[in-house]
């Protein structure tokens, strides 16, 4: 821009002022490089393009390997660069490139298993099966490698998966128990235990209630000394109970209470003890009033919760079935 300044002479001179030192000619030329460094697609060609170069023919100059690691690591940034545009089965897409390199090419099978979690992680929105597939690829590397408190982890994530993401209540229950006796192998008692929890309530809600008495009664046994544990064993125990009421088996109901008893002495003075002993008489009177009756009592002080309800619903169901066939 023009202005003018007051010369020696008095006389006013029009001079150019400096274009500011804010803008550079370049500087849009530079931005533009930017956004092509960073856009997904053009990574990803540039990554197709360096593992054309790395896997094509004979290589006079050698540098085989520095090829794929340049491709993996692309394909990578690729991954990275979908992942910020919320492109999620592109980015999955990418990582798994990125791994099938760094397995089968590099021998790099940490950082391939560590690349399958990345594509696990932008999977499992959109592409549930997807990400249960790549996860179970970096678990079994995990376990291969004897790291048992690793592929537990993702063993949970897996399970998480199945459970909420895919609904597939029994894979869930398979892989929390998988969980479950990775933790206890790596002598993490506290972890093993949520599991086998896990474990126990999925089961019951799948009808097999022996498994979750089994897993309940573990959990009661394994906590009954841990001072951080023994509050929560009533719970466990009337979980337990519960179960062997949907069983209908009265007889090895009353024998688990008396167990029970055994088991924890202080337990057959808490309101979950005298509860399951209602229930049982009111089960074994055909009594569906007292039934409910006794879990209103219940409930007043202590919140049944979904499970419990579920559980204890099948079982009033039971009664009146009973009822239904004697008539």
């Amino acid at each position: 821009m023009l202005s003018s300044i007051t010369t020696p002479f008095g006389h006013n001179t029009p001079t150019l002022h400096r274009i500011s030192a804010d803008y550079c000619p370049s500087q849009e030329n530079q931005t533009h490089t930017l956004k092509m460094t960073q856009d997904p697609r053009v990574l990803l060609q540039k990554a197709d393009k360096a593992l054309s170069g790395a896997s094509g023919g004979f290589s006079w100059f050698g540098g085989r390997a520095e090829k794929y690691e340049s491709a993996a690591d692309l394909y990578t940034q690729a991954a990275n660069a979908f992942r910020v545009q919320k492109m999620n089965k592109e980015a999955g897409q990418a990582f798994e490139k990125a791994a099938s390199i760094q397995t089968q090419s590099l021998n790099e099978p940490d950082d391939a298993a560590n690349n399958l979690q990345e594509a696990f992680k932008v999977y499992r929105k959109t592409d549930p099966e997807d990400a249960a597939r790549v996860l179970s690829s970096a678990i079994q590397h995990y376990v291969l490698r004897g790291n048992l408190r690793r592929a537990a982890t993702q063993q949970q994530y897996l399970a998480e998966l199945y459970e909420v993401e895919l609904g597939d209540m029994k894979k869930a229950l398979e892989a929390y128990e998988k969980a479950a006796d990775w933790f206890e192998g790596d002598n993490a008692e506290a972890l093993a235990n949520k599991h086998y929890l896990k474990v126990a309530d999925l089961a019951a809600l799948e009808s097999d209630y022996y498994k979750a008495i089994t897993n309940y009664e573990r959990i009661g046994r394994s906590s009954i000394n841990n001072h951080l544990m023994k509050w929560s064993v009533k719970d466990y125990l009337l979980k337990a109970g519960i179960c062997h009421l949907a069983t209908k088996d009265l007889v090895e109901t009353n024998r688990a209470l008396e167990s029970y008893r055994e088991l924890d002495p202080s337990f057959g003075s808490t309101r979950e003890h005298q509860l399951l002993v209602d229930l049982t008489q009111a089960v074994e009177g055909g009594d569906q009033e007292g039934f409910a009756d006794k879990l209103f009592q219940f409930d007043q002080l202590s919140k049944l919760d979904k499970w419990k309800t579920t559980l204890l619903l099948r079982i009033k169901n039971n009664i009146e079935e009973a009822e239904e066939d004697f008539s």
